[in-house]
């Protein structure tokens, strides 16, 4: 988990940004110095695992890939989802 918000509706919401080290290791550097990694699936099966762990305790969870954020682009990707998902929990009304 990197962020928990708590949204105005009192829904609790878990935001993920995943690195390679969520599901790979790292490799020896190559002679370049460039260092690769390999995918491990149990280090996929373990997040997937906490992932339904919380989500079964009431969380929401939105995950997003690094590389993604990362790209041109990244910025508006994230304004378009926080104003989605802002809209999704404002507060009921009595």
């Amino acid at each position: 988990m990197d962020f928990l918000l708590l949204a105005p509706d009192r829904s609790r919401i878990v935001i993920g940004v995943d690195g390679v080290q969520h599901y790979g290791r790292p490799n020896p550097p190559n002679e370049q110095g460039h260092i690769t990694h390999t995918a491990v699936p149990r280090l996929y099966a373990e997040m997937v695992a906490e992932d339904r762990r919380l989500r079964l305790a009431g969380y929401e969870i939105y995950r997003f890939g690094g590389w993604e954020l990362k790209e041109p682009g990244g910025r508006q990707l994230l304004e378009s989802f926080f104003t989605s998902l802002l809209a999704r929990h404002q507060k009921p009304t009595l």
